[in-house]
């Protein structure tokens, strides 16, 4: 074997690697981030505005699903051809994440929770779907998807403590209301 064959060799592992493990381990690791923000919910209106938009998200999924089942097709990680990336979804996901985690400074915190939570459920599950499951791919909504997480996360980058400044003095504003453990079911 060439040092030319064990380059060519290396490179096609690494991104196999990166299209079939590394990019479905982002898209369900947003799932995962949804669930355990439900199960960290710190007072009876987070765990249930979460539970909620689980359970939105996952029907949000399942309508996608009946949708888009025409275009199913199994999983081929021998195929040439691979993904490709639009540029404008991923920008266009970065501005819309980058203003949907500002806009929701301005919402309680147990709002935030539901919507965070429905938001990344959906998008978590039918990026996934979409990416290993039809034909089409939907490079936009993908690439719109993971953009959305990269503006949530330079919001995060910008404004460090914004989201968990916004949710303790909305519940210094909502001090009337008792805080209660949550319960868990």
């Amino acid at each position: 074997m060439t040092w030319d064959q064990i380059f060519e060799l290396a490179l096609e592992t690494i991104t196999v690697g990166l299209q079939w493990v590394l990019i479905p381990l982002i898209l369900a690791g947003l799932v995962l981030v949804a669930w355990s923000m439900v199960n960290r919910a710190r007072d009876e209106e987070q765990l249930t505005a979460g539970r909620a938009g689980w359970w939105a998200g996952l029907i949000l999924f399942f309508l996608f699903f009946v949708h888009e089942l025409p275009a199913f097709r199994p999983p081929a990680p021998g195929v040439e051809g691979g993904v490709t990336v639009d540029v404008w979804g991923v920008v266009a996901g970065t501005v819309l994440g980058f203003a949907v985690l500002w806009g929701m400074s301005f919402l309680s915190a147990a709002r935030v929770v539901g919507f965070l939570v429905l938001f990344l459920t959906f998008a978590g599950l039918s990026s996934l779907h979409s990416y290993l499951f039809l034909e089409t791919r939907n490079e936009f909504f993908i690439a719109g998807t993971l953009g959305m997480a990269l503006g949530g996360l330079l919001h995060l980058i910008v404004f460090p403590g914004s989201l968990l400044t916004t949710m303790r003095d909305k519940e210094e504003q909502d001090g009337a209301r008792h805080h209660e453990a949550p319960r868990r079911y």
